[in-house]
């Protein structure tokens, strides 16, 4: 039984301060190798990370997005995307708190006052992480929020509710969610220690299991409405069509790391375990063609997918130097949209069909190779990649302008939250 109420792994060691992009990168493949070591271990599976999210955090990578202005490294979109893609070669499920801590602080950065923000800033820059709150279960769909935040009759907010897939949340000082108001959706800052919030280690799923992606409940907390960010009144609330494409292309990043990772374990795996075919009439299976061929074929679909992901990264930062420009957010949607149909096919099928050139002892849970399977296979069905070729399709076929999922949804409740607010006159 994990220990949900453990809070050692609050205390850390003095945190790296990284200086350049370069070390950032560099860093992260060290610590890659660490937590491979880790993950190698098939015990690893059914343990929360202490080790592994206090690894993140001392070695600095947690704050490599803070701008310069307040003290980070500024880290570039391209450099980003890459430790994210690194550390998920290792371990998937540590690349998602990665790429969940990176997307709420953006959130924070832009949604808030300047006490909070720099509140939230002062602790990412000693280490600490930010989880997410923002999925329910049950309910029309994902934005449909039973979770609510109210006015009691002393005029005090309080937020009552529970939410599902808290993505590193367990594991975090502050936790980012979404809750439902009679003003429309509203962004709300938690802090781990607030009375009333409850953390549970319910995570069980094929894969993905270092994500703690569990419960979260709040019950009866009373809010602090500096830590409100009413996205329907400017701050998150002014959310372009490109609203969603900045935690796409991080979960872009995590599954081409997934792959580059089951694509290198098999490697490894043939070089030092396996044993050649006995129709091959060679002493090592790296020197049969068929799998000579098929490690080729795995290659160029990495290597297809990080181009990919590269190429979307270049076309973010320019996307950010003239937000409002047209062009740039569809060429963005559709090359984000390729790069994650792209790494979804990716690491599905090498993490699933590496196994038939490794051989059976390959799939004895002593070698925890499985572990890429079962992340890929969890993590892919974060978003259905048939909406993502739905509007890139229907942009080629039609000349639709492509959008995300969030904005047309956004749009919709602000126009539910006006009609309301006129039948209310």
């Amino acid at each position: 039984m994990n220990d949900a109420t453990n809070t050692d792994f609050l205390t850390l060691g003095s945190i790296r301060h990284i200086q350049s992009e370069k070390e950032a990168l560099q860093i992260a493949k060290d610590v890659a190798k660490k937590l491979n070591e880790i993950a190698q271990d098939p015990q690893y599976n059914r343990t929360i990370p202490y080790q592994q999210a206090r690894l993140i955090s001392e070695a600095g990578l947690t704050a490599i997005s803070v701008p310069k202005q307040f003290g980070g490294l500024g880290a570039s979109i391209l450099t980003i995307v890459n430790v994210v893609k690194i550390i998920s070669s290792a371990d998937g499920g540590i690349g998602q708190l990665l790429q969940i801590h990176f997307t709420m602080l953006k959130g924070v950065l832009n949604g808030y006052e300047d006490e909070i923000r720099d509140q939230v800033i002062t602790d990412v820059l000693a280490g600490k992480r930010l989880g997410n709150a923002l999925a329910e279960i049950g309910g029309k769909d994902k934005f449909h929020h039973k979770t609510r935040v109210e006015k009691n009759q002393q005029g005090q907010w309080i937020l009552n509710g529970s939410k599902f897939y808290s993505t590193g949340s367990l594991l975090a000082e502050w936790i980012s969610l979404i809750a439902g108001s009679d003003e429309g959706p509203v962004s709300i800052l938690v802090h781990r220690d607030t009375v009333g919030l409850e953390l549970i280690d319910d995570w069980d799923a094929v894969g993905q299991n270092n994500s703690v992606s569990g419960t979260v409940n709040f019950n009866q907390i009373v809010l602090d409405e500096r830590y409100i960010a009413k996205r329907n009144s400017g701050g998150l609330g002014t959310l372009l069509r490109t609203g969603l494409t900045w935690p796409q292309i991080l979960h872009a990043a995590m599954d081409t790391g997934i792959a580059a990772g089951a694509l290198q374990s098999g490697i490894e795996y043939l070089q030092h375990h396996a044993r050649p075919w006995v129709e091959s009439g060679v002493d090592s299976p790296t020197e049969e063609s068929h799998i000579i061929k098929q490690i080729g074929e795995f290659a160029v679909l990495v290597r297809s997918a990080e181009a990919l992901l590269d190429r979307s990264a270049e076309i973010f930062t320019q996307h950010l130097e003239n937000l409002e420009d047209q062009d740039l957010q569809t060429e963005l949607i559709l090359s984000v949209a390729a790069t994650r149909s792209q790494s979804d096919a990716a690491s599905l099928k090498i993490s699933s069909e590496i196994f038939g050139l490794l051989g059976a002892s390959s799939t004895l849970s002593k070698w925890n190779l499985d572990r890429f399977w079962r992340n890929a296979r969890t993590h892919t069905t974060h978003d259905p990649i048939r909406w993502r070729l739905y509007h890139v399709g229907n942009y080629y076929l039609n000349n639709i302008p492509p959008g995300e999922y969030n904005s047309v949804l956004l749009k919709k409740q602000a126009q539910n939250v006006t009609h309301v607010a006129q039948n209310k006159i």
